[in-house]
């Protein structure tokens, strides 16, 4: 959970194998790069090429991200392009919580699957229960494996204020 620009950003992971996929593509680059520095004495142009296409797929791998907008829309950001890009809040009809991911279940039939860490995943759920367009419900499974992440939900309810 991050604060930019007045906006709070929840970030989020795609799937598991996807996303180690994606870093080992990611991080290739730079390790090819210096294989080929380290046989030449001096530094070849492509050599920056390939630290530059590093930079870059590593930005594109930190753009995923949720905004919950004053005018009930679910904002995702991501350069995946299955995934929507607005989500209207009041046609969530169930999140199902897990150790690791967020599931959306939309009343048109269709399903999201979120990974998230521990606190963004809390405090999004926090600012989106007390959302007003939000009218579905927040089903918590798993909640007998790994139970003490599921105090956290229990023990403190506080929901964070729109100032």
């Amino acid at each position: 959970m991050i604060k930019i620009f007045g906006k709070v950003r929840y970030h989020w992971q795609p799937e598991l194998s996807w996303l180690i996929v994606y870093w080992s593509i990611a991080i290739a680059p730079i390790f090819i790069g210096l294989s080929l520095l380290f046989e030449r004495t001096k530094i070849p142009s492509y050599v920056f090429i390939l630290f530059a296409l590093f930079i870059v797929l590593v930005n594109i791998g930190f753009y995923r991200y949720f905004i919950i907008e004053d005018s009930g829309i679910l904002r995702v950001v991501s350069l995946n392009p299955k995934i929507p890009k607005k989500i209207v809040i009041a046609s969530i009809e169930k999140i199902e919580v897990t150790y690791s991911t967020l599931a959306l279940h939309l009343d048109n039939g269709k399903n999201y699957i979120f990974y998230m860490r521990k606190w963004p995943k809390k405090y999004f759920l926090d600012a989106l229960a007390v959302d007003p367009n939000f009218k579905g419900e927040v089903e918590l499974l798993d909640n007998l494996t790994k139970l003490d992440y599921f105090e956290v939900y229990k023990d403190d309810k506080k929901a964070p204020t729109k100032l």
